[in-house]
C-alpha cells in the first residue's frame, strides 16, 4: 500500500521533528554507489533524512509523489482534460515535466489525461522583467504534444491564443491595473491579485472545456497560504486553500494540487536531475521585492522560512494540520461572489460590528450628531456588500475609497 506522508520523516520515525538545528539545503554528491540500488553513479542526491541515491532512484521517488497524491485519492477521472497553469517558476516547470512523462509512459503505467498547457502573461499588470516568450515557445516544442496557450492577466478568457500565434496587446492601463492603484495597502493587492488568477484560470478553464486544473503548489506554499488564509479572516476556507481538491473555482472545474507532498529541496534537486531552467527566479512573486513586513503575505512568508531553516517538519507540520481541518459547507450555503468561498451565517452580527465600528471611526467628531443613525448606515453598507465574504469585504472597502496612485 502506497502512503505519501511517510516520507517525510525519513527513516528516523519523527525523532527528528523539532529538533533546533540548520539544516543544509541539499548535497549532490560524485561519484558512489547508490544506497538504494547498488549501481555506482556520476552523481548522487542527498536529500534530508534520506540516504544517499543516484539519478534514476531519487527521480523515481520524486515522481512516484506526484502519481501517488493523485492515485491514492482517486480523483482524476480516466481521460479527464486538465489544464496545467505554468508560470515560469521551478514548481511548474517540474509539475510539467512529471506530467508530460506520466504521459509517455506505457499503456500499464501512463496517466490516462488530455493536458493542455496555459501561460498567464503577468508582466504588464505586475511591472517586472519581461519573461522571454521564445522560452515558452521553446518548451511548447520540448513538451509536444501539449496544446500551450497564452492569456494576459487581467484579460477575457476570449482574448486567449495559442503560444505560436501569441502577439502581446498595445501597452495600455487595464481596468485590472487601475484596481490594484486604488488599493492602498500591499497585502490587499496581493490577495486580489490572487483572487483574480484563480477566476481568470477558471474562465480559461471552461474556455478549453477542462474539467480539472493543476496548479503547481508545494509544501512550503500551502504552509505559508494556510497561516496566510487565517491572518486575512479567510479561516472558514482555509482548509481548501490547502487541500489537494479545491472545488470552488467557477464552472464545476476542479482545482488540484499534486506537488503538494513535495518540499524545496525536492524540486532543486529534481530541476537538476532534469537540466530545467526556470524562467522566473526565487523570491520572484509580486510584492516580495518590497521587504518581509510589506504585507501579511510576505511575513507569513518569511517567518515560515526561518522556522524551517531550524525545525525540519516546521512546513509538514503546518500543512498537514490544515489537511485535518474539516470544510463547514452544505450544497444550499451561500458562497462569495469574488473568491466563492462559503459564507458563514453566522457571522452576521460580528461583520455589522465591524461595520458598526467602522462607521464610527469615520463619524470622528461628529459622533454626537449622529450616533443614533450610525447602526442604520452599518446596515446599509452591509446590505450593500451582500454577497462577499468578510476578507473580501476589506478589499471592496478599499476599492472604493481608495483613489489613484
Amino acid at each position: 500500500m502506497c502512503s505519501i506522508g511517510e516520507d517525510d520523516f525519513g527513516d528516523e520515525g519523527a525523532a527528528h521533528a523539532m529538533v533546533a538545528e540548520s539544516l543544509p539545503l541539499g548535497i549532490v554528491l560524485s561519484p558512489g554507489d547508490c544506497n538504494k540500488c547498488g549501481v555506482t553513479s556520476s552523481e548522487l542526491y542527498k536529500l534530508n533524512f534520506r540516504t544517499a541515491e543516484c539519478r534514476d532512484c531519487f527521480l523515481a521517488y520524486a515522481r512516484h509523489k506526484f502519481r501517488a497524491a493523485l492515485g491514492a485519492a482517486k480523483i482524476l477521472p480516466r481521460n479527464a482534460e486538465v489544464l496545467l497553469v505554468l508560470d515560469g517558476s521551478a514548481e511548474s516547470l517540474v509539475l510539467l515535466d512529471m506530467l508530460h512523462f506520466a504521459q509517455t509512459q506505457n499503456t500499464f503505467k501512463r496517466l490516462h489525461c488530455n493536458a493542455r498547457v496555459v501561460y498567464v502573461d503577468d508582466q504588464q499588470v505586475l511591472g517586472r522583467y519581461p519573461v522571454d516568450m521564445e522560452a515558452i515557445k521553446a518548451l511548447s516544442d520540448q513538451y509536444a504534444p501539449f496544446e500551450f496557450h497564452v492569456i494576459e492577466l487581467g484579460a477575457l478568457s476570449s482574448s486567449l491564443q495559442r503560444i505560436k500565434e501569441y502577439s502581446p496587446s498595445p501597452k495600455e492601463t487595464s481596468e485590472l491595473v487601475e484596481k490594484l492603484e486604488r488599493l492602498r495597502s500591499l497585502t490587499a493587492r496581493q490577495d486580489f491579485l490572487q483572487q483574480q488568477r484563480k477566476n481568470l484560470i477558471a474562465s480559461v478553464a471552461e474556455k478549453l472545456q477542462c474539467s480539472h486544473v493543476f496548479e503547481p503548489s508545494i509544501s512550503v506554499d500551502l504552509a505559508t497560504q494556510l497561516l496566510t488564509a487565517i491572518a486575512l479572516g479567510r479561516g472558514g476556507s482555509a482548509a481548501m486553500d490547502v487541500a489537494l481538491l479545491d472545488d470552488r473555482l467557477a464552472g464545476d472545474v476542479k482545482l488540484l494540487r499534486p506537488l503538494k507532498d513535495l518540499n524545496e529541496q525536492e524540486i532543486q534537486f529534481y530541476v537538476h536531475a532534469q537540466r530545467l531552467k526556470p524562467l522566473l527566479q526565487s523570491g520572484s512573486r509580486y510584492g516580495q521585492e518590497r521587504g518581509q513586513t510589506a504585507s501579511l503575505q510576505n511575513l507569513t512568508s518569511a517567518f515560515v522560512a526561518n522556522l524551517q531553516k531550524n525545525y525540519a517538519s516546521t512546513v509538514s507540520t503546518v500543512f498537514r494540520t490544515g489537511d485535518k481541518i474539516a470544510v463547514n459547507a452544505h450544497p444550499e450555503q451561500a458562497t462569495c461572489v469574488q473568491c466563492q468561498s462559503a459564507m458563514d451565517s453566522d457571522l452576521s452580527d460580528t461583520l455589522l460590528a465591524i461595520e458598526y465600528s467602522r462607521s464610527v471611526s469615520e463619524a470622528g467628531v461628529g459622533l454626537y450628531k449622529n450616533g443614533d443613525d450610525l447602526e442604520a448606515l452599518a446596515k446599509r453598507r452591509l446590505e450593500a456588500q451582500d454577497g462577499l465574504c468578510h476578507a473580501c469585504r476589506g478589499i471592496q472597502a478599499e476599492l472604493k475609497s481608495g483613489k489613484l496612485l
